[in-house]
């Protein structure tokens, strides 16, 4: 195995050299599969930041320069508050180190908004983040099946090979807010094959999470379709579908799982959740001793136990809800620019939708610079919305803050914003060059008043 990765990954890096298009794919597929917690070898190597630095090097060496969509700023203010962190952090060495991971995902924003410039590029990439997802779904499933997984909370929960897939919640939380982009692939348009994978992922994804024993991603999974579902413009049909699946769902699964979501209706005898209130509450006083940069990125779990820990129990435990999480690792500076940031990405699909609507109906008119928008396209804003409701509703009891789909939605957000910008400019011009400059096809010639006739 590690001889065929190492053979992936040389090919990959190597096309990577002149293509930082292929740079930035690879960078995406070093952080889903993590080969440094895989092999010592790569961790000495330090592959993701190697191949992080490679995508800038080559983007620059081509002549691409980075883009600034209001959502990629936010993006940046953002990981600004991060850096800004790091010198009155609780543990300043953990926090620089913690900057410098979470760079490599603001690396990945930063070239996908530079290089995803035409919608094919867009759909290759989705496609690509789509394959991960399976990719993800296969190797979790394969060790599930060899007994290898987690048991917690009297539960049988299915794990990943690495990186925060190791834990069972971090895996159902990544594969619940990917749905709705692996579905943009579901429809017709996009072909027999791709909707065949698109519907196989989708299935191992449904799997996967079912075997998770998590409740917030299958709570996140159940609010995410009731929105799509009442979105919809069959929705008289799709809801009662909908609870007629759930409730199959519901009695088809495993006892043991059963049990383990119908818990969350006693949470005052559930333990893990009463420490998680202790948690927060961790984080409250954290914010309190530094207000405006926190205790450092990074540092939640270890300033808990040795310092905020409210009770004399000493509990090392992360915080287990973004909104703390951000509080208390980034004070204001951090609410305020992740705040800007989750509300830049809902404008900023709100304004994608608009644009799409009008090159649709440009394009069906008559002629036009831009060709109709194909399915998954129209589709995206809908689906990128409803991923992030998913991690802003999941996120109220899990700590997702740096998790790099967010930064991945934004990014695909951001170029989206940006094409369908340069799109509709380019039908407006056409249209008042076509104003401007009538065609002479129905104009008197000059000199002819009479059609010529036909000799002979």
């Amino acid at each position: 195995m590690i001889i065929f990765l190492a053979l992936v990954l040389i090919i990959a890096v190597s096309w990577s050299l002149f293509n930082p298009f292929v740079a930035m794919i690879t960078l995406m597929g070093v952080n889903f599969v993590n080969p440094g917690d895989l092999y010592h070898v790569f961790a000495a190597l330090h592959v993701e930041r190697l191949v992080a630095l490679i995508a800038l090097v080559t983007l620059f060496a081509r002549g691409h320069r980075f883009l600034y969509p209001k959502i990629t700023r936010w993006v940046l203010y953002f990981y600004g508050a991060c850096v800004a962190s790091v010198p009155f952090a609780f543990w300043v060495s953990n926090s620089l180190s913690s900057v410098i991971d979470f760079g490599k995902t603001i690396v990945i924003h930063l070239c996908y908004v530079a290089l995803v410039n035409t919608r094919e590029r867009m759909r290759i990439v989705l496609l690509a983040f789509t394959c991960m997802i399976g990719y993800l779904c296969v190797t979790s499933l394969n060790l599930y099946f060899h007994g290898v997984f987690q048991h917690t909370m009297g539960v049988d929960r299915i794990t990943g090979l690495a990186g925060e897939a190791t834990s069972a919640d971090a895996l159902g939380l990544t594969i619940v807010t990917a749905i709705p982009i692996v579905y943009l692939f579901a429809g017709k348009s996009s072909g027999a094959r791709v909707r065949l994978i698109a519907f196989l992922i989708l299935l191992l994804s449904l799997w996967t999470l079912s075997l998770s024993g998590t409740r917030g991603p299958v709570l996140t999974f159940v609010l995410i379709t009731v929105l799509a579902a009442a979105v919809h413009r069959r929705r008289a049909l799709l809801l009662p579908s909908l609870a007629l699946l759930l409730a199959v769902a519901w009695i088809v699964l495993p006892a043991q799982y059963k049990a383990r979501y119908a818990s969350v209706n006693d949470l005052k005898k559930d333990e893990s959740y009463q420490d998680r209130l202790l948690s927060w509450e961790g984080g409250w006083h954290m914010f309190l001793h530094n207000p405006v940069t926190g205790i450092g990125i990074g540092n939640y779990t270890y300033a808990n136990g040795a310092k905020y820990w409210p009770e004399p129990r000493k509990v090392y435990l992360n915080a287990h809800s973004i909104y703390f999480k951000c509080l208390g690792e980034l004070g204001l500076l951090g609410v305020i620019s992740f705040t800007g940031f989750v509300g830049t990405i809902f404008v900023t699909n709100n304004r994608i939708r608009r644009r799409l609507r009008a090159l649709d109906q440009r394009a069906r008119a008559g002629p036009s610079p831009a060709p109709p928008a194909p399915e998954w396209l129209l589709r995206f804003p809908t689906a990128c919305t409803l991923s992030v409701i998913g991690l802003l509703y999941c996120g109220y009891a899990y700590h997702d803050l740096y998790r790099p789909t967010w930064y991945f939605l934004a990014a695909a957000s951001g170029a989206a914003d940006l094409i369908t910008q340069r799109e509709l400019q380019e039908c407006e011009a056409a249209e008042a060059d076509a104003t401007a400059h009538p065609t002479l096809g129905d104009q008197p010639t000059p000199g002819l008043s009479k059609p010529a006739r036909r000799s002979g």
